[in-house]
Order: C-alpha cells, then structure tokens, then sequence
C-alpha cells in the first residue's frame, strides 16, 4: 500500500470521514439522500394549494409525495381545501352572496358539489404578483375523485410513484355537522387501494383520538399497508378542539411532547409532522431539545411543516437563501424529512449536497497530506493511542 494512501487512511479515519472511498472520484451521479423525505405542499408557485394544475405541475417536475388537504361538502364528497372556511380561499361570496352564514362567513359544509364546481379558488400571493393570466383563470376546487381519476392516467408515466398524505382538516367542525371526516377518507383510500395499488397511502390528522380510531379500524379492515402520521400544531384550537363543559376549548398538544405520549403514539403511528412554530423557538432550535431523539429511539419519523418562504427567520444567521433552510432543518436540527413548496428546489439541492460534502473532506484530507508531507512528520496509526508505551 502506498505512502500516501496510508496517509489517507490514517487521517480519514483520524477526522471521522468513513463515508469517503478513497482512491477513487467522487461520484457526482449520486441518488438523492434516501433517509430525508421531500414532500411537496400541495401548491406550486402562485397556484393555490389542491388545485388541480398546481398537484398536476408537482406530480411531472417529479414529487416523491404529495400532501392533500381534506374537508366534506353538504353532500358528503371529499374536496381539496386546507379548511371548512372557504371565504378567504375562493370567490364563493361572488357566486352566492346570500348564503353566508349570520358572522358572514362561508363553510364547504353548507354547500353540495355541484354547488361548488362553479366558484374558483384564489392564487395565493399577493394580487400585485400574480399575473393577468392566471388571475382571470377558473381554478375549480378538486374532489379527491377527481384527483385519483387523474392520477390514474399518468402514474404509469411518471418517474416517480408518489406517496400520498390524505389530511384531515378540522374534524370537530365536522362532527358539529354531524359528519364523520376520518371514516369518509379511510373508507375512499381503501377503496382506492383494493382498485389500485400503484401509490403509497397514508392519512394524517392533527387529532390524536381521530387519528388512533382509524389505525384501530384499518387494522381490522380489508387492507392493508395504509400509514398513519400524527401531526402536532399549535394549542391554538385552529386544528383541534374538544367539548368542555358543553364549550368547545382548544385542545393542547403539551403530553405528547413527553416520552409517555411519544410512546402512545407510536402504537398507532409511524410519523410525526411538527408544525414550523410549535418545533422551533426563534432562536431555531428545537422548543424540545430531546423530542427527535426520543422519538427516532421509538422509530418514529419526524417531518417539519409549513417550511416555506417565511421559515428562514428561524435561522440563526437568518439567511433568506432556502438551500441554508433545508440544511438547517435536515442535517443540522436532524429532521427526516419536510414539508414544502418548493421540492423541487430541495431535491435538487440534496442530490447535490452528498458529493459536495464528500469533495470537501477531500480537499481537506489532501491539504492535510500536503502539509504532512512538506513537514516530514507523519500521522498517529489508526485507533493507536499518542501514549508513549
């Protein structure tokens, strides 16, 4: 063996590099880092989250998954909304300005389907940046059906057989209508999987009780392989809310934060999603300093949501350059995977990262050879301790 591949290996192993293979060119073809999960929002650029363009423009630039929102109408059909309220979502109030509630508002659970294909949802920016184009555009809310219809017709030609997270947005206003969310999307997804097998299925729900009530269900039923993912937002009541009393009160996330609500949780699921703000404090480091430990101990996965363009004020040097944000949250916080707008970005950037990183701690193997050589000395041998013996 050579001088100086000894010399590697003694300072490879030296500055903990084992990753490295020495002797050899960095392959710059490298897959993407398999551990770390990318999943898309449901939205691409200005188009609306769940509209069918922007789910259809995230499938063919490549997401590896997909999150869908899900909320009933009047009749029963599940439809692509982050949330019942669909005032400030779509135009609603143009096409029915006499069917708001008494505060004014406008809920999908007073409205049918064929109510609803008429109104259009509104890009999300700011009107000033959407083009003329797309602001004059109908974008039609997307049934789930319609969804996997579509889906049907392009998985075979797609590079990328996607995951899909069937989330339940605000089942306690359902259940104020009377409606049960959880079962309505466990019976459409195992369906769907009896019919189809060609996508990965998990539902999500930020309700602790919904969620274990349909693994224990699907357990029993007919299918099987469909995941669970406990989300945990803020105790706000916004996603959750349980009756008190004879009042509804916001319900608190805080046990499952211990390691006896992590336990519990992990009976029934395999993934936790934190939201941005309940994960981190400003500072940018976990508000729980142990959770992704003792989580990953119970073999829990853990994704961060919400990381959009507004999470970089969570870094610490607080750099708006997104590539800082996905290495913050994936490698420095050491989460297993993210939620985001902007997957295709991220993929890209972490394809690249592995044999960027790789040729760095080549160059400093060899500034460091270089410099032994120049010198004359030579390394300590592997694992040999600098006592004298």
């Amino acid at each position: 063996m050579g001088s100086r591949l000894i010399l590697t290996l003694s300072l490879a192993i030296l500055l903990g590099f084992p990753g490295l293979s020495f002797g050899v060119e960095t392959d710059h073809n490298a897959t993407v880092d398999s551990s770390k999960w990318i999943i898309n929002s449901g939205r691409v650029a200005t188009l609306p989250a769940g509209s069918m363009l922007a789910l259809a423009l995230a499938l063919e630039r490549g997401a590896e998954a997909v999150w869908l929102d899900l909320v009933l109408s009047k009749d029963d059909k599940l439809i692509l909304l982050s949330e019942t309220r669909i005032d400030q979502l779509t135009d609603i109030q143009e096409i029915y300005p006499d069917r708001a509630r008494p505060d004014g508002s406008y809920h999908s659970l007073d409205f049918t389907l064929e109510e609803l294909r008429p109104v259009s949802l509104k890009p999300e920016a700011s009107p000033e940046s959407i083009s003329p184009t797309l602001s004059r555009s109908h974008l039609p809310i997307t049934t789930l059906e319609d969804f996997f219809g579509y889906l049907d017709l392009v998985v075979d030609d797609l590079t990328t057989r996607p995951t899909l997270i069937c989330t339940l947005k605000q089942g306690w206003r359902h259940q104020l209508e009377e409606k049960d969310l959880g079962a309505a999307v466990l019976k459409t997804l195992e369906n769907y999987q009896l019919t189809n097998g060609a996508v990965k299925l998990i539902i999500a729900s930020y309700d602790p009780e919904e969620l274990q009530e349909l693994a224990t269900t699907a357990g029993s039923g007919p299918t099987a392989g469909i995941g669970f993912l406990q989300l945990i937002g803020a105790n706000d009541g916004t996603e959750v809310q349980r009756l008190e009393f004879g009042v509804y009160q916001p319900y608190s996330y805080d046990l499952l934060f211990t390691r006896f609500g992590l336990k519990s949780l992990s009976s029934y699921a395999d993934t936790i999603g934190l939201d941005l703000e309940a994960a981190l404090a400003q500072s940018g480091t976990l508000s729980q300093p142990r959770f992704l430990d003792d989580a990953h101990t119970l073999g829990l996965r853990v994704v961060c949501l919400r990381v959009d363009s507004t999470a970089h004020h969570y870094l610490a040097d607080d750099s708006s350059a997104p590539e800082s944000m996905f290495e913050h949250l994936l490698f420095t916080i050491g989460f297993d995977g993210i939620v985001t707008d902007t997957d295709r970005l991220a993929r890209s950037w972490l394809k690249n990262r592995a044999p960027a990183r790789a040729s760095e701690q080549s160059r400093i193997i060899e500034r460091l050879i270089d410099r032994v050589e120049d010198d004359g000395s030579e390394p300590p041998a592997p694992f040999q301790s600098d006592e004298t013996r």
